[in-house]
């Protein structure tokens, strides 16, 4: 029968306890999981409850992973799960943290869209963007359309439109007295602010009044519709 001989703590990992079987190193674990599963001198080690050991402290390390990676900023919940994924932890592991995450309301993809969406419509940015471009960035990380959608209700086409000169302003430094010139630098303004995800009417009105185009203002066609 083999017995628990030693539970050492580790020097140079505060909070982790070495496990010793029979006389012999078998796992490092944290203080948490030796607590939770109640490990104790002389306790009887079998196969299967080494398993168990060795199933506890792996969630334990992936689920201290996640919260690492929450420390920066708010994730959604595909950004953790690849994150995870990436560090190689088993997929039921992984589900297993999501769930505790939800459960802990420090993963909730509807208010991490919310975040998003304030942080990339703050006109003082150093990035302004458009509803489009937002829309993009969510998507790629794993939010739900619908729930995309519903941020996004929150943006006015008026608040586009003040984000759009926000980032005109930033984009134009001098205006040209040489009609040709100005009409070039106003194309490129255009296809700036549609890279940055701003509609093709709202790019066009902030192009006009960044140039200040005379009554017969210039006479443009949205590429999508060609």
């Amino acid at each position: 029968m083999s017995i628990i001989t030693a539970l050492e703590p580790q020097q140079r990992r505060a909070g982790r306890i070495n496990v010793f079987v029979d006389g012999q190193f078998i796992i490092g674990v944290g203080e948490g999981v030796a607590a939770s599963l109640r490990l104790r001198l002389g306790q009887e080690i079998t196969p299967e409850r080494l398993t168990e050991i060795a199933s506890a402290e792996e969630l334990h390390r992936a689920t201290e992973a996640a919260y690492t990676y929450l420390e920066t900023r708010a994730r959604s919940e595909k950004e953790v799960r690849d994150r995870l994924s990436r560090d190689e932890y088993p997929d039921e592991v992984i589900t297993q943290v999501i769930d505790k995450l939800r459960e802990m309301t420090l993963l909730d993809d509807s208010q991490f869209a919310k975040q998003w969406v304030q942080a990339k419509t703050n006109v003082a940015g150093s990035r302004p963007v458009g509803r489009r471009r937002i829309s993009s960035q969510l998507y790629q990380k794993g939010v739900h359309k619908d729930t995309i959608g519903k941020a996004l209700a929150e943006v006015t086409d008026d608040d586009e439109i003040e984000l759009a000169r926000a980032a005109a302003r930033k984009k134009v430094r001098a205006l040209s007295d040489d009609p040709e010139i100005a009409r070039a630098e106003r194309q490129r303004l255009i296809a700036f602010l549609q890279r940055r995800g701003f509609s093709w009417e709202t790019c066009k009105r902030v192009a006009d009044e960044s140039f200040s185009p005379p009554e017969d203002a210039f006479d443009d066609e949205d590429p999508a519709e060609e």
